[in-house]
């Protein structure tokens, strides 16, 4: 498959490219490495890029009306403790369904549904922002909020269908899954158009479905209630809960275990095999993680970038936790299990840098600038 040899840890920055008489031509993004591969059905599940990648595969579509939506999460004690721990969500003045939600000691506010260009970055802009003040005024107005609790931002596109003069909050969340020739090649292009997370693992089975019917297969596990990942065995009552703790508790401690279960359901249970294989020490820069933690999240978790980890794999940048010399720290623990030298392992410290800063508005130069006068 694609996940073979060479582009194995990589296989997450595959792109395709192109069509040629070999197959759809990929790239893999980390190396520059090209190639080809040869299939039956090509399935286009590239999102609001669907329309893109057509064009890229010889094969031009119109399918997306993608709009963009942005959120911020705040630092803002009064504003977490007035939502009562509870999701507020609300019809704006201008009739959208926003939010305002609690969420990891933080507080998430969103979003927009603005229209957007898929070959630029959605970002989210200072117009957005002033648009979620006005609506946390709103539902809060005796409750003061300002830019410098905005820890963090970011904005994605919505996979919608074209949806030409209709409003883009009125869009049909609901999705379609369109069939051609794959053109160059025999063979069948199958393109995604819509869905949300909410709806995806009915929308899998069925594009599944579609796909093991051209393949004159017959499915034989449903996942019709399949319970995946972390969700598992998850214990459903305090009861349960405390069963767990107490079975897994012994080594780690019961409230790091209880950390463990909250932050990776019962995948904890590897984690915690793997944590205590070894000597461990917290981290310097953040105390609620660990070495071995981390060095668990580069072995498993298909990291290939430090943003990876620190956008991705944990809430370290989504709660505002970022410093320099945490980048550095976590740099530095990902180094070894991941073969960087000292150049690879400076490239990704700037890169990562220059991402928080551009796409998610978290200059950590400001941030170690306001540690350093606080201390």
């Amino acid at each position: 498959g694609l996940a073979a040899g060479a582009h194995a840890r990589s296989a997450n920055y595959i792109e395709a490219i192109g069509m040629d008489a070999a197959g759809v031509r990929l790239r893999n993004t980390v190396t520059g490495a090209e190639f080809s591969f040869e299939a039956d059905i090509v399935v286009n599940t590239s999102g609001p890029w669907t329309d893109l990648t057509n064009t890229a595969l010889g094969q031009t579509s119109t399918f997306m009306g993608g709009t963009k939506g942005s959120h911020i999460v705040l630092d803002n004690p009064e504003l977490l403790a007035a939502t009562g721990g509870r999701e507020i969500f609300f019809e704006h003045k201008d009739g959208r369904i926003v939010l305002i939600y609690p969420l990891a000691g933080r507080v998430l506010v969103g979003t927009t549904d603005l229209e957007h260009d898929m070959t630029q970055p959605a970002l989210c802009t200072e117009g957005e922002v002033d648009y979620f003040f006005d609506l946390v005024k709103h539902v809060f107005p005796d409750v003061a909020v300002n830019r410098s609790e905005i820890v963090f931002r970011f904005a994605g596109v919505r996979p919608l269908p074209r949806h030409d003069d209709e409003a883009p909050g009125f869009v049909s969340r609901d999705y379609r899954i369109e069939s051609r020739p794959l053109g160059a090649r025999p063979g069948t292009l199958l393109s995604l158009v819509g869905g949300k997370w909410t709806t995806f693992r009915a929308l899998a089975e069925h594009l599944s479905g579609d796909i093991l019917a051209l393949l004159g297969r017959t499915r034989v596990v449903s996942t019709a209630g399949l319970p995946i990942g972390g969700g598992r065995n998850f214990p459903a009552t305090d009861a349960a809960h405390r069963v767990w703790i107490a079975a897994n508790g012994d080594e780690v401690g019961a409230s790091r275990a209880d950390e463990l279960l909250t932050r990776y359901g019962t995948r904890a249970v590897d984690v915690i095999d793997f944590i205590t294989a070894e000597p461990d020490a917290v981290l310097q820069h953040h105390a609620d993680y660990s070495r071995r933690e981390i060095e668990f999240l580069a072995a498993t978790e298909s990291v290939v970038h430090l943003t990876d980890l620190v956008l991705r794999r944990t809430s370290m940048a989504f709660r505002g936790e970022l410093s320099l010399a945490l980048l550095e720290e976590l740099a530095g623990v990902l180094a070894p299990v991941l073969g960087w030298d000292s150049a690879r392992g400076a490239a990704e410290l700037d890169l990562a840098v220059d991402v928080l800063r551009d796409r998610h508005g978290v200059d950590l130069t400001t941030v170690d600038a306001a540690s350093a006068s606080r201390a």
